[in-house]
């Protein structure tokens, strides 16, 4: 989790990335799933930090284009995880 867990809305914690890079480290070939706080804004520190797996709700269900959101959260974690 990036946010403190209970409700949809809530601003990403950055100062959680260190577990993601951990488990990424350890388990090269593990599935990372991040939720909380995550959009066009956060998505590439998540990304860079070893997430491949993306929950996001606010994000996607607020935008204007809901599509196009997915588009950028999803090619952005491939780019990302192709470079890993």
């Amino acid at each position: 989790m990036t946010v403190e867990p209970g409700f949809g809305g809530q601003k990403f914690m950055a100062s959680e990335l260190p577990k993601v890079q951990a488990l990424r480290q350890k388990y090269p070939e593990l599935n990372i799933e991040v939720d909380g706080g995550l959009g066009p804004g956060t998505i590439d520190q998540a990304a860079d930090a070893g997430a491949n797996v993306i929950v996001a709700g606010s994000a996607v269900f607020g935008a204007q284009d809901p599509a196009e959101v997915i588009s950028l959260l999803r090619s952005t974690v491939e780019k990302a995880s192709a470079q890993l």
